[in-house]
């Protein structure tokens, strides 16, 4: 093994031009973008599963960086990725069959600044006249399928539901500003904005729960921490790279799984998939043992990155250093941040 010095910064330029190119790993001659490493702490450089690694003592005097979306922001992507939900309110007309029986009814909407979903509401409307006796109502909403990807079912998407009462907005400077966002993300109500029929309605949060899919993570989320939350800026655009990569890059994510994973090149090493892709890092499915085993794991990227292209290149510089340590070089901090996050039960 050949032990490199750091600031090989020639052959890291190198790699910044294949990048712009659009070279993979192996059309680079091996260079790599520069990139700074630093320490990583013990409980995230590792390929133990996360129980046991918990308790691994956090380095000295440093915060210590995530790499994965905290459940939160997860729920906060949601509901600011998405622009239209069901709007369930206690229905007042039907005295008869319906009369305090929730009603759900189809709304747009947009995300303020604070995560209160913000609707433009007929006074017409049943939804209306139903908040106008009983202010509490539910907005559900759920990411939307991947018309692309054939993998994708509804039931697996991540969903919200946001809890609290419905309230007009009566700040003229709020409207002015509504007025502008609703516009430019419901290009149809341009009109009905003008119309005094219509007006602004704010749905303010006091619970929010949030599911992650099916059978996966299901919880309550902190209000305070929902208003305050930064949202997956790659949430809507990702999936077009995860459909990528699976089909173009295999050698590169099996090379990253044997160097980095610490999975066998063997023949029962069956299938690597990436699964998800977001601001902090990607999602790894490998099946071994001829496919009767999966587990799957968490690769950090080194930084939060804040637009498709920065992630492709935080994913290139992975995929070279696994082809590097592939071809013998290697140094001290070498590689992303690992975690096994999930592994079968039945093995």
């Amino acid at each position: 093994t050949t032990v490199l010095p750091r600031d090989i910064t020639m052959r890291r330029a190198a790699a910044v031009a294949a990048v712009v190119l659009g070279l993979g790993p192996r059309d680079a001659l091996g260079f790599r973008p520069m990139q700074m490493h630093r320490p990583m702490p013990a409980a995230v450089r590792m390929t133990a599963t996360m129980q046991s690694t918990e308790a691994a003592a956090p380095a000295a005097e440093a915060p210590q960086q995530s790499y994965t979306l905290s459940v939160t922001e997860r729920a906060r992507t949601v509901a600011q990725s998405c622009t239209s939900g069901t709007l369930c309110t206690m229905c007042q007309k039907d005295e008869d069959d319906g009369q305090n029986a929730p009603f759900g009814t189809h709304v747009d909407y947009v995300l303020d600044a604070a995560g209160c979903p913000v609707m433009l509401l007929s006074d017409q409307s049943l939804h209306t006249d139903n908040i106008q006796v009983s202010p509490r109502a539910t907005l559900y909403t759920q990411m939307p399928v991947d018309p692309n990807t054939g993998a994708q079912i509804k039931a697996a998407m991540p969903r919200v539901s946001l809890v609290g009462k419905v309230v007009p907005v009566t700040d003229k400077d709020e409207i002015f500003a509504l007025r502008t966002a609703y516009s430019v993300a419901h290009t149809y109500a341009d009109r009905l904005i003008e119309s005094p029929k219509f007006a602004f309605w704010k749905l303010e949060p006091e619970r929010i729960y949030y599911v992650g899919g099916f059978g996966v993570q299901s919880t309550w989320v902190d209000r305070l921490e929902f208003e305050t939350a930064t949202a997956d800026i790659l949430a809507l655009e990702s999936n077009e790279l995860v459909n990528k990569l699976n089909a173009e890059k295999q050698q590169d994510l099996r090379t990253l799984c044997v160097q980095f994973l610490d999975v066998d090149d063997t023949p029962d090493f069956e299938s690597v998939r990436v699964v998800a892709i977001d601001k902090l890092g990607l999602d790894l499915r490998v099946a071994t043992d001829f496919g009767a085993r999966t587990d799957e794991y968490r690769v950090g990227f080194l930084c939060s990155v804040f637009a498709m292209e920065d992630a492709k290149s935080e994913i290139f510089k992975i995929f070279q250093e696994a082809w590097e340590k592939e071809q013998g070089y290697e140094w001290e901090d070498m590689g992303p941040p690992v975690m096994k996050y999930a592994e079968d039960i039945l093995k």
